[in-house]
């Protein structure tokens, strides 16, 4: 077992620095980083004028979404999962909250919990991705267009989606609506090299600079 935990941890490892010497992210300077090592991210200005944010995958850390509130942004935080609405309705009952997750369609789906991170779930789909799972359960899901009017917005001017290996389909799906949020924050939790690539040439045909990378944190700004 710790073996094939080294290996898994230096395979990754290699994967992140291979796509950081391919894609080149431009690292401007003036980038800031809110929130906790663990939950924050970078963004590229302080620009609540912008239009709201949109942070999609709560789980127990909503440092960055709490940051960006005291920031003047106007911020929605959205996530299905059981531990991520406790925590949230009982420690920050202020956030505009809604307990749906986000995918290409509108509905409900499977999650599969995390065997080793219990507060963490999967679309059941994409499991394969994860370390393995404990549970199943069927959440809510709305795409990022549905989430926007959900909320009574029309616009987003930041999203983040820490959505455990559905980000891939969600980006697809919002590019396919016409939703261009100015900054994008994506944690690419499917990190394989070919559906990175792909996600982040979509996005570039769409408009996207890529400025950051942190880990499998990717930001990106629209021209």
């Amino acid at each position: 077992m710790a073996l094939r935990t080294f290996v898994l941890k230096a395979r990754l490892k290699l994967t992140i620095f291979a796509l950081e010497s391919y894609l080149r992210p431009e690292r401007p300077a003036g980038m800031l980083r809110f929130g906790t090592f663990y939950g924050g991210w970078w963004i590229p200005e302080i620009d609540p004028s912008r239009g709201p944010a949109f942070c999609v995958g709560a789980g127990t850390d909503v440092t960055f979404d709490l940051e960006l509130k005291r920031l003047g942004y106007t911020v929605h935080t959205a996530d299905p999962t059981p531990a991520a609405v406790e925590y949230v309705t009982r420690e920050h009952p202020g956030l505009s909250f809604f307990p749906v997750g986000v995918w290409s369609d509108d509905g409900e789906l499977e999650f599969a919990q995390d065997e080793t991170w219990t507060e963490s779930w999967a679309i059941g789909s994409n499991v394969s991705v994860s370390t393995g799972t404990v549970s199943m359960q069927s959440f809510p899901v709305v795409t990022v267009k549905s989430l926007i009017a959900l909320a009574g917005e029309s616009e987003a001017g930041l999203l983040k989606l820490d959505i455990e290996g559905a980000e891939h389909a969600v980006l697809e799906q919002m590019i396919a609506d016409g939703v261009r949020p100015v900054v994008l924050c994506i944690e690419f939790d499917d990190h394989r090299v070919r559906r990175v690539l792909a996600s982040t040439r979509m996005l570039q045909k769409a408009g996207y600079r890529l400025l950051q990378i942190e880990g499998l944190n990717y930001i990106y700004v629209r021209d």
